[in-house]
């Protein structure tokens, strides 16, 4: 499922920078399309996504998630849908060559971004991943895995996919410029292991701009702010292109 944001005075003559949003754990595409007004009503058109794993709390869905390759341990009490047992996923592992979740889910991203780019007038060059929590892994993941196709990645309140090696993709990603913002109160993941996740990836040679909020794990008018202050200063210069 997806969502779009449509600038308020749509100029379809001028290429806007396109987010690509990626919500958090348990929220779904419309979770980022709504707080798009906040960041700003006329600089960006934006594209929601909706994780493709549903996710219960309390045994009754709560939202959705973007899988086990991007969960981090959490005080929510949300939890994945159990996967397939073992032999099943084997089974279909070698009967269907195709079975990729990851594959699927990276198609999904990029057919939305096509669908976006023949619908308004989106400049091919700024495109921009923004993920929030277990949604900022994944834009870790794919900004950091196809950085030719991206402008940047903002991620917010988020981390590093487990078991990800960023730095295997380190020369190829040097020109990807990050940018993470973070609760310094945030109990769901403490800021101690972000500023962990942001020493390896400077310690690669990325480009990597960090600032920390006093608040926990919700969006506020700053960090927002902040975010539309980066994203600009990536599309009015040089560097950004």
């Amino acid at each position: 499922m997806e969502t779009r944001f449509i600038p308020r005075q749509y100029e379809p003559n001028y290429a806007y920078p396109l987010l690509v949003l990626l919500h958090a754990r348990g929220g779904d595409e419309d979770q980022l399309v709504r707080a798009m007004p906040a960041l700003s009503w006329r600089n960006y058109v934006a594209l929601g996504l909706r994780g493709p794993e549903v996710v219960t709390r309390r045994d009754r869905p709560a939202g959705f998630g973007w899988g086990r390759d991007f969960e981090s341990e959490d005080r929510t009490g949300l939890r994945a849908r159990p996967q397939r047992p073992e032999a099943e996923v084997v089974r279909r592992a070698l009967f269907d060559p195709d079975h990729d979740e990851l594959g699927r889910l990276e198609e999904g991203i990029f057919g939305g971004i096509r669908t976006t780019r023949s619908l308004l007038h989106v400049h091919s060059e700024r495109i921009f991943l923004v993920g929030v929590g277990e949604g900022a892994a994944l834009a870790y993941r794919l900004g950091l895995s196809f950085p030719d196709r991206f402008a940047g990645v903002v991620a917010i309140n988020g981390w590093l996919p487990p078991g990800f090696r960023p730095l295997a993709w380190v020369k190829s990603c040097r020109e990807l410029p990050i940018l993470v913002v973070h609760g310094a109160w945030n109990t769901r993941h403490p800021i101690a292991g972000v500023r962990r996740d942001v020493a390896t990836l400077r310690s690669g040679g990325l480009r990597v701009a960090f600032q920390s909020y006093p608040c926990t794990h919700r969006l506020n008018s700053q960090m927002l702010g902040d975010v539309d202050t980066w994203l600009m200063n990536r599309c009015t210069s040089q560097a950004g292109l």
